[in-house]
């Protein structure tokens, strides 16, 4: 009975114990330690200098203000992070206390530091308890723009206030490790024309600074190997043929290669075919490679090796398997009517397959461009399986899209192992336009800069156009109308993007109305992004659309609200060519003289405005040797009869003697079939260009200075892979493809016996060493 009493007893003792929580109560005051603090690359001394301050509590900050030397804080190198400095010890220059709004979620808030009109370096160091994190802020009315190329480098400094060149300010550059002091000359600039590089510039006018880390140049290659195929895929048991030339760098020129070149077909790191053929007098090349019947299904490497340079092509290939062979391609050509449903034609070696269509939609067209991203909303369109008739034939449809937006798909098919490739591009208007934007996650507080590219069908930049540009958050929308230059190019940004997701579209109104889209994240701390600074406000005009060595090249150079001098460049391998000019009414002209050189060429312009150095650049088209030149089909005809022979030229300042390839295909070209790139292989950038105080606001974040952070995971669970989100390649069966030498008259070539819409694709390459491209849609009737 004891025993059992005892039993009782222990049983009301555990009935009777405090209960626990099945977790703990969570601490709130444990988000205090979590704030980050973030401040402007550059601020001038005549205009509020704020910091950005993240929190998820309103617990006060305490912030302080040191002046500092820029040296004791700042590392040379474009990805490091700056030093944190002791501040015991030091007295700061003020501090005060700041207290979040919001409570217990997320607030960004934008901190005023009453520095007054006062100039030079500072750290300001936010601290929560035992939790420190500093930046650093520089307020100056200085600002230096440099200019780096293979061959040196260019520094110029400006007064952000006046727009004038800095005489005599001291550039410190650091060159392993030490100091070497210069000073500018009467026009502001000072040079670095010898080695080692300095890899950081800090300049100092009074108590401004202005500093920049230095960019390594890659030198200019000896050789450049070119290689394009007449279709990005090919079916197993086919043959690709393959074109390609070569350039070599002699005294600064590039020229037509001479000797041989090694190519070979590879499927990963195994070798399928090697062919070596001779250099022609262009140092073009041409062969072929027929595919094994039994080859895998996959991405293939073509690679060309010349006289130490190498140059490499990808072409997809379909599978056959079990002696079954697949086709598809569109019923309506290249001519689909956006507003309908496009029809696919499927075809099977054998009745009765069944066969799975897998559809992927880009809405987007771009002609003759390749981009290495993944174009933004590209999505799976459609996914089905059908049997084929039995003569090997079914049809299917792809659903249209309500968007009104343009579409390319990518279309895949197999069954059994066979697989079939290929792509369907459907344009909404008679013209297509790209936008792209320089960033697809950037921070708060930073402005959405964007470029929108243009052109007809047939390939013409639609010069002077206006593109109606939108930045849609919600209800809110921003508009602005951009115009095109003689490119087809605008550059734009609007400055006030919302916490989130921003829908971007451009539309342009040529027989129709070619919309394109794209999306921005914007993030309370998105990693730090970078863009090439160009700004939109610089406007440069040449007066003549090409120049050949030694010509005079006017340039009209404009920075509307600019005020001060425009510094006026011609940048190439050899280095830049510099004018240094008053405007008027933000306005300068002036002459350059055009050198012949290796790489890319351009005329630059950078001005001060609005306490800011905003710089642009556009191309210069040389009639030279061994650089690109633009051209255009010449045809005798708009229409052609079946069969119908004729010559295949291109115009332009370069139609010379060459070699001459012309393609002549069902669809337009993707991939390694695109000619139009070929040419600007040869226009290897060679100029970097940096701003201390750009146009667009960068920020840099915090340094640890004391305490325990919280730290915050994140992650996304995923029960699979990600889905394949990649468009299939073009299968542009070429009908035509004639490779000869020839002169400012062309080739002939015979026009297919079918009737129909074809794309005429050709390709120049030139003894001279100079490349160039055109193409056009011919109509066989």
């Amino acid at each position: 009975m004891t025993r059992a009493l005892a039993v009782v007893l222990v049983t009301v003792a555990v009935g009777i114990a405090p209960v626990r929580a099945e977790r703990p109560i969570v601490d709130l005051h444990r988000l205090d330690a979590y704030f980050e603090l973030f401040a402007a690359d550059s601020s001038v001394p005549w205009k509020p200098t704020t910091v950005r301050l993240d929190t998820y509590s309103s617990a006060p900050v305490a912030f302080s203000v040191y002046r500092v030397d820029p040296a004791d804080v700042l590392t040379a190198g474009s990805n490091l992070r700056s030093r944190a400095i002791l501040t015991a010890g030091r007295r700061p220059l003020l501090s005060f206390n700041f207290t979040p709004p919001g409570g217990y979620q997320f607030e960004s808030s934008e901190v005023n530091l009453p520095l007054g009109a006062r100039e030079g370096f500072f750290v300001v160091e936010a601290r929560r308890g035992d939790v420190g994190e500093q930046v650093w802020i520089n307020r100056t009315r200085i600002g230096i723009v440099s200019k780096e190329t293979p061959s040196g480098l260019l520094v110029y400094g400006a007064d952000l206030g006046t727009g004038g060149p800095l005489a005599r300010m001291r550039v410190a550059f650091v060159v392993n490790r030490t100091f070497a002091t210069s000073v500018t000359n009467a026009d502001g600039i000072v040079t670095w024309n010898r080695w080692p590089r300095p890899v950081f510039a800090l300049a100092q006018w009074g108590d401004s600074y202005a500093f920049l880390s230095l960019l390594p140049q890659a030198p200019l290659p000896e050789t450049i190997v070119g290689v394009r195929t007449d279709s990005a895929v090919v079916h197993a048991g086919d043959a690709v043929r393959v074109v390609g030339f070569a350039r070599t760098r002699s005294r600064g020129i590039l020229k037509a290669s001479s000797g041989s070149a090694l190519v070979t077909l590879r499927d990963g790191a195994r070798q399928i075919a090697e062919h070596r053929v001779a250099l022609d007098d262009a140092g073009a090349f041409t062969t072929s490679f027929a595919i094994p019947q039994n080859a895998a299904a996959g991405d293939y490497t073509v690679l060309a090796q010349a006289d130490r340079g190498v140059g490499g092509a990808t072409v997809h290939v379909d599978a056959n398997a079990g002696g079954l062979t697949l086709r598809v391609v569109s019923a309506c050509g290249g001519g689909c009517d956006w507003s309908q449903d496009v029809p696919l034609l499927i075809h099977a070696s054998s009745g009765g397959a069944t066969v799975r269509v897998t559809v992927m939609r880009s809405p987007h067209v771009y002609l003759g461009y390749a981009g290495d991203e993944e174009p933004w909303a590209t999505t799976r369109w459609l996914d089905t399986a059908l049997a084929t008739d039995q003569n090997g034939n079914a049809t299917v449809k792809i659903p249209r899209p309500s968007d009104d937006l343009a579409s390319t798909y990518g279309v895949h098919v197999e069954a059994g192992g066979a697989t079939a490739d290929t792509r369907v591009e459907v344009p909404t208007a008679q013209a297509a336009i790209r936008l792209h934007l320089d960033h697809a996650e950037q921070g708060l507080g930073m402005p959405v800069n964007f470029d929108v590219y243009a052109q007809s069908l047939d390939g013409k930049p639609l010069a002077g156009a206006e593109v109606d540009v939108r930045m849609a958050h919600g209800a809110s929308v921003a508009q602005q109308l951009v115009r095109l230059d003689a490119d087809g190019h605008a550059r734009g940004s609007f400055s006030s993007p919302e916490l989130g997701t921003n829908l971007i579209v451009a539309s342009v109104d040529h027989g129709g109305r070619a919309t394109d889209a794209a999306q921005v994240q914007i993030d309370p701390q998105a990693p730090a992004a970078t863009s090439d600074g160009t700004s939109g406000n610089v406007r440069l005009a040449l007066d003549r659309t090409s120049y050949r060595a030694g010509d005079d090249v006017t340039v009209d150079a404009s920075a509307p609200g600019s005020q001060g001098d425009a510094l006026v460049t011609f940048e190439s391998a050899l280095g830049v060519q510099t004018h240094v000019l008053r405007t008027s009414g933000g306005r300068a002209v002036t002459r350059l003289r055009a050198a012949d050189a290796a790489g890319d060429l351009r005329i630059g312009a950078a001005f001060v405005r609005d306490g800011a150095i905003e710089w642009s650049t556009v191309p210069l088209a040389l009639a030279a040797p061994g650089r690109p030149q633009s051209s255009h089909v010449a045809l005798t005809n708009a229409e052609f009869a079946p069969g119908q022979a004729t010559r295949i030229a291109l115009d332009g300042e370069a139609a010379q003697r060459g070699t001459i390839v012309v393609r002549i295909s069902r669809g337009a070209p993707s991939g390694s079939a695109i000619f139009s790139s070929a040419p600007a292989l040869l226009a290897v950038g060679v100029t970097t260009t940096q701003s201390s105080a750009p146009e667009s606001l960068t920020w840099h974040p915090w340094v640890n200075s004391t305490g325990d952070h919280a730290q915050v995971l994140s992650f996304v669970r995923r029960s699979e892979p990600p889905a394949e989100a990649s468009l299939a390649q073009a299968d542009t069966e070429a009908v035509g493809w004639s490779v000869g030498r020839a002169g400012a008259d062309g080739i002939g070539v015979a026009l297919p016996e079918s009737s129909g819409r074809y794309t005429l694709s050709v390709l120049d390459i030139f003894d001279d060493g100079s490349v160039s491209e055109a193409s056009s849609t011919v109509v066989v009737r």
